[in-house]
């Protein structure tokens, strides 16, 4: 009888633990604000990007980070396509994909998926994203005369359901419409959703060096 006792309270105590996991894993961390890197590269509105990217674009830009192992992005992707087909005669866009550098059929899989008909591009080590201080994903970069115009969030809310608060739209609309940027709160910077696989690598890295 005590074995069944204690095997009962295992078994419960094991299956608490994995319902904690999977609700971590899948919702409460992606509540939180994505954790900022060491390293990161601080890129603020106005400041002028020389990327070959930009540099070869002849209308405003409009890079979507996307990682497909990214929860977020996936919730996420359904908000880009419709910004795609309403904008995409005004603004040039682009995904930039955040993958893994032995992922070498991220963008095939990316083009087959979605069919947006715009360029896609594996930012394999990551550093279009560090360029432009992106380290989570989704996120939204908006370039206006070689320099930025807005980069934050799509969203409020993970599932890009909030009307009031969908900030990369907003951005958008107004810059198509040749008005100001709106005044966004602070949760519009703040990134939330995956870190890069590249930020990963190069902490994995860094702990190399000290055989960690």
């Amino acid at each position: 009888m005590k074995i069944k006792i204690t095997l009962f309270i295992l078994f419960t105590i094991l299956s608490l633990f994995g319902i904690g996991k999977i609700f971590w894993e899948q919702e409460y961390k992606f509540a939180q604000p994505t954790p900022i890197p060491e390293t990161l590269n601080k890129v603020s509105k106005g400041d002028t990007i020389t990327l070959p990217i930009v540099n070869n674009s002849k209308s405003n830009l409009y890079l979507h980070f996307y990682n497909y192992e990214c929860p977020c992005s996936r919730f996420n992707i359904k908000e880009f396509q419709s910004l795609v087909k309403k904008h995409s005669n005004k603004v040039d866009f682009v995904a930039v994909l955040q993958a893994s550098e032995s992922n070498r059929t991220a963008v095939s899989e990316f083009v087959k998926k979605y069919d947006l008909g715009i360029p896609v591009i594996h930012d394999t080590n990551g550093e279009i994203a560090e360029a432009l201080g992106v380290y989570s994903t989704p996120q939204a970069v908006i370039i206006k005369n070689h320099s930025v115009y807005y980069k934050g969030n799509y969203n409020k809310a993970r599932f890009c359901l909030s009307k009031n608060t969908k900030f990369a739209e907003q951005a958008l609309q107004a810059l198509v419409n040749g008005k100001k940027l709106p005044e966004f709160p602070a949760v519009a910077e703040i990134a939330y959703g995956c870190e890069l696989p590249s930020n990963n690598k190069k902490e994995n890295t860094f702990l190399n060096l000290f055989n960690l």
